[in-house]
């Protein structure tokens, strides 16, 4: 979360606007924090089990997009 604000708060500073509204920020997502709590802080997951569930999570996540942008492009 600390990470979102940083940014967002870079963004108004670079825009130079007075009046920008910051929209409240979203939560971590649970998979996210699934991965976080299982990567040591060299990159590497902690087992070969943890490996492959993270692997399965991403190739389902990038399933849900493909599927949304098509949804959206053929709207």
């Amino acid at each position: 979360m600390a990470e979102k604000t940083k940014k967002k708060l870079e963004k108004v500073a670079q825009s130079g606007s007075t009046e920008v509204v910051i929209d409240p920020l979203s939560p971590i997502r649970r998979h996210v924090k699934w991965k976080m709590a299982r990567t040591k802080k060299t990159g590497q997951m902690m087992s070969e089990a943890s490996k492959e569930i993270a692997k399965k999570i991403v190739s389902h996540f990038e399933l849900r997009i493909v599927i949304n942008f098509v949804y959206f492009v053929n709207d």
